[in-house]
């Protein structure tokens, strides 16, 4: 089973294929319509690639190929392909419509209009086409949160393989790290009915030995190059699930996890992805963030953190705060914050729990804050900054927590179809690694943690 789909090669293949793919361009789901969308960069049209079969937008005689002009006389404004603009445009406009249309409740009034352009130079025609949408609760109620939730965690149970975990489409890392999350994201909605579903992910995570898949030597890579992500992402997960109080093999398989991300910083307070410390020694600031979340988490189920090394690996974060307030990929000045959001979200989360250095917690949730239109970029893995930003603001603070959402209700809105299913949406940017963890398992995970810190269920949310 490790090497059944050659992890480090497909990676390596979809991060370079991401990485030079153009920034022109947007695809995403057309929510309650039932179909996809593309934007382009500096154009107003929303062009439909494709529709669902019986979906309300092919009912309603849309055809792929249609640019949607306006919805409701509300004319869009130009797509930008720059972080800092979120879903401004198309799909801001689009998405916060049919989320208020759908939740009115007599069908009458479930109606929208459409302005499409079909065709394109001199046979172009401009079109007035009603689309009757089906009764969905709107995001701005706890009626529609929770039914996104609901659909959401019924496909992650459905999803899941009997021996307990989920398999994503490349090696064992992949599935460690989906797995992590979809296990964290379940214990975040809070049903009995998972509970037996997650003793079997907890035992998966463990692995055969019960020391989390990893060698005797911790400095070997061990079974498929076990990322450094996975081990921090197993960590939450087993802490989360046993809530601070594993038993002995639990903890020792927390413990082992904690050692392994320990040792394999090398004396600069750096991280590779495994063992191997990349880019000529410069290393990966999100790895360090992991890290200190694992270690942060382990502290909660009585694992005691190693002092020394957390204080080198805070050493080099510190070195990387841009003066922004977010953290950048490596200590080295003038190297962005414009994909952040993991690595910020992940270290305030960690100095949260512990409760330490108040004043880089302060900047860091502020950075969170101020620049939330940027939180599904996060080089590569989108998803894991989606997830863990809405714990890290709602920490912080409510009404940050308020407008976080506010900020991303187009987003929720586009996820689910006419039917209720969950698509994943991409980051404006690289992309590669959501690629490998399965994106309808992990939009689900994005869904629930962005709308459950009220419930509170997961250390996570609570201050």
């Amino acid at each position: 089973m490790f090497m059944r789909r050659g992890f480090t090669a497909i990676y390596l293949c979809l991060i370079a294929g991401m990485a030079c793919e153009s920034l022109a361009q947007e695809s995403f789901p057309l929510g309650i319509l039932g179909g996809r969308g593309e934007v382009t960069a500096g154009s107003p049209l929303l062009t439909v690639k494709s529709l669902m079969g019986n979906s309300p937008a092919e009912i309603a005689g849309l055809l792929p190929g249609d640019q949607i002009l306006a919805i409701d006389g509300i004319e869009f404004q130009p797509h930008s392909n720059r972080v800092d603009d979120g879903g401004s445009g198309p799909q801001r406009a689009l998405g916060e419509r049919l989320d208020t249309v759908a939740g009115r409740a007599q069908k009458s009034e479930r109606v929208i209009a459409l302005k499409v352009q079909r065709g394109t130079g001199e046979s172009a025609e401009i079109l007035d086409i009603p689309c009757a949408l089906p009764l969905r609760q709107g995001l701005l109620t706890s009626a529609g949160r929770n039914e996104l939730i609901s659909r959401a965690a019924a496909h992650l149970r459905e999803t899941c393989q009997s021996a307990g975990f989920w398999n994503a489409p490349v090696g064992l890392t992949g599935d460690r790290v989906l797995t992590a999350w979809a296990t964290v994201a379940l214990k975040a909605v809070g049903e009995p009915q998972d509970v037996e579903l997650m003793r079997r992910n907890v035992n998966w995570l463990m692995g055969p030995q019960q020391r989390c898949w990893l060698p005797e030597d911790l400095l070997e890579k061990g079974p498929d190059n076990l990322g450094n992500w996975a081990l921090a992402s197993g960590v939450v997960a087993l802490v989360e699930v046993t809530e601070g109080k594993p038993d002995r093999f639990q903890k020792a398989a927390i413990a082992v996890s904690c050692e392994a991300l320990c040792q394999r910083m090398t004396p600069q307070g750096r991280f590779g992805h495994d063992v191997v410390v990349g880019y000529s020694g410069k290393g990966f600031n999100v790895i360090n963030t992991l890290s200190h979340l694992a270690w942060a988490m382990g502290a909660k189920a009585g694992v005691a953190i190693d002092q020394p090394v957390w204080d080198l690996s805070l050493q080099q974060i510190k070195q990387s705060i841009d003066p922004n307030g977010g953290v950048r990929y490596w200590t080295m000045a003038n190297t962005g914050t414009a994909d952040a959001s993991l690595r910020t979200s992940s270290m305030a989360l960690a100095l949260g729990l512990v409760g330490s250095e108040q004043a880089l917690l302060e900047t860091l949730s502020e950075y969170l804050d101020q620049h939330r239109a940027r939180t599904r970029e996060a080089h590569a893995v989108g998803s894991l900054g989606m997830l863990l930003a809405p714990a890290a603001i709602w920490r912080h603070d409510r009404e940050a927590y308020q407008r976080f959402m506010r900020e991303w209700r187009w987003y929720l809105s586009l996820m689910q179809d006419h039917e209720g299913a969950v698509h994943y949406i991409g980051g404006k940017r690289n992309n590669g690694g959501d690629d490998y963890l399965g994106k309808d398992r992990i939009a689900c995970v994005i869904a629930i943690m962005l709308l459950s810190p009220e419930r509170e269920n997961l250390m996570l949310f609570q201050k």
